[in-house]
């Protein structure tokens, strides 16, 4: 390789996306993982038209330009095995950046025989700003001797313009910063050469870590740079896809530490259900690095070596453990719900959501389980049964407020006139309770039973004619794994 490449990312966590109301009304659309995917697919379907259209333009970076969706440097390759997931209405996130245009990059200092200097900005769907700014130097042997000096002249000029990026991010995305309080990362360096020029490079006293496949070798310097090494120069295409899996992993890093933060915050606390439900499905759906090189979910990244490098660079930065802890908070927040939050959530039904429910099911089956007679059970049923059919419509799942009474309440006389019913539809037998049984005063024994086991709640009404409210126990570890 006769030239050094260097590549220097800003990365700046936005989450807040997520459950924000200030966001920009035409970013909206980024919220929600389902919706955000149909808005791609549409664009997608629509690019070549789309290529002079006002309407692919999302939002405008001041210092650079307006963010427009990428169906050129090789998105089209990250999107189209992607696809399949978007009609089975998994909430998955594609690799396609809103991306502005490439500009030259006039600040940058003075350094011996520099080819090109350029910057832009990236908007990733998996909720993440990206500056971008890269320098490439003709390989001399003084370049090699001052490389140190030059990088950190590079660096700080970089450095001095940090906060200025992020605002530009900030401003462009949300209509009102002065309640978003985002850390934006340190700079990350990419640095791009042949094994002669590294071996010349002094880093005896720095921290290597060594990421190899295919002929590729990365070396990730103290988690702030990652040096690339080809053997022969490579293609274009294959820069721009080792570099995509550097962005990526160092992406994730920080989404998830940002979400790490903002589980051990109050947020959940503060937002409506359906939004705390839509932030979780993010965390799960976008943030494990484990999906991204999945042979169950394949073709998120398209080339094998891709994801091997993907996979073995996520390893040595701890990836997998980070997330993990972060899964576990997740389970615990959910664990800790009432049933009805935590029941909303998991009416998502996805991959993401499926494979959480098993392990929170798995940790309330830990719980001893009441033992509970033929009669007891179908009652039981019953109630979960009115529980659930009041939950696909509850209008309060947009709001954070504490309910007046349970879900799926009912009176004695309401349990005696829908029972049999019920139970016909299920293919149970009718007479499984007498109406006599279901009259008795003042309420039925099996009721009665379920109450003293902790499972029914009686609760007397102060007004009206109806004297006795009956509903389930939503504290009950038994009836929370029941409602699950």
């Amino acid at each position: 390789m006769k030239e050094i490449y260097l590549t220097f990312y800003q990365f700046i966590p936005l989450i807040e996306i997520a459950y924000s109301h200030e966001l920009r009304d035409h970013l909206k659309f980024l919220a929600e993982g389902n919706t955000t995917s149909k808005t791609i697919e549409k664009s997608y379907k629509n690019k070549k038209i789309c290529e002079t259209s006002e309407d692919i333009k999302t939002a405008f970076l001041s210092t650079y330009s307006d963010l427009r969706w990428s169906w050129y440097d090789d998105g089209y390759n990250y999107y189209r095995n992607f696809r399949s997931f978007i009609f089975q209405n998994q909430p998955l996130r594609p690799l396609v950046p809103i991306i502005s245009r490439t500009i030259k990059w006039k600040r940058t200092p003075t350094v011996d025989s520099k080819i090109v200097s350029t910057k832009k900005a990236e908007l990733s769907p998996i909720l993440i700003g990206r500056s971008i700014k890269k320098i490439i130097l003709t390989k001399t042997d003084k370049n090699v001797r001052d490389f140190e000096s030059n990088l950190k002249l590079l660096l700080r000029f970089c450095n001095e313009s940090k906060i200025k990026e992020k605002m530009s991010f900030l401003n462009g995305v949300f209509k009102d910063t002065s309640a978003i309080s985002i850390q934006d990362s340190d700079i990350i360096t990419i640095i791009e050469t042949d094994p002669q020029t590294y071996k010349n490079l002094d880093f005896a006293n720095q921290k290597i870590n060594r990421v190899y496949y295919g002929g590729i070798e990365l070396f990730v310097h103290d988690m702030k740079q990652v040096y690339v090494i080809y053997k022969e120069k490579p293609p274009k295409v294959l820069r721009k896809r080792v570099e995509k899996i550097v962005s990526l992993v160092f992406s994730l890093k920080f989404l998830i530490q940002r979400a790490t933060y903002l589980l051990s915050t109050d947020l959940l606390e503060n937002l409506g259900i359906r939004t705390v439900s839509n932030v979780l499905e993010y965390f799960l759906s976008s943030l494990n690095p484990s999906i991204y090189s999945s042979q169950n979910i394949p073709n998120l990244l398209p080339k094998h070596y891709q994801r091997m490098l993907f996979k073995s660079l996520c390893r040595k930065m701890n990836l997998l453990n980070n997330f993990s802890n972060l899964f576990e908070k997740i389970k615990k927040k959910i664990l800790d719900m009432p049933a009805y939050e935590a029941s909303f959530f998991f009416r998502k039904k996805n991959i993401f959501t499926n494979d959480l429910r098993d392990k929170v099911i798995l940790t309330l089956a830990e719980e001893p389980e009441p033992k509970l007679s033929v009669q007891e059970r179908l009652m039981l049923d019953f109630f979960v049964d009115q529980y659930k059919k009041e939950l696909e419509n509850d209008p309060l799942y947009d709001f954070k407020v504490q309910r007046e009474e349970t879900l799926g309440t009912m009176t004695r006389n309401i349990v005696r006139k829908n029972i049999n019913t019920w139970l016909k539809d299920k293919g149970f037998p009718k007479n499984t309770f007498t109406d006599n049984e279901l009259k008795k005063a003042p309420v039925a024994d099996v009721i009665s039973r379920l109450n003293k086991k902790d499972l029914i709640i009686i609760a007397p009404v102060e007004k009206g004619r109806v004297e006795l409210h009956l509903s389930l126990n939503e504290t009950n570890k038994f009836i929370e794994k029941l409602l699950l």
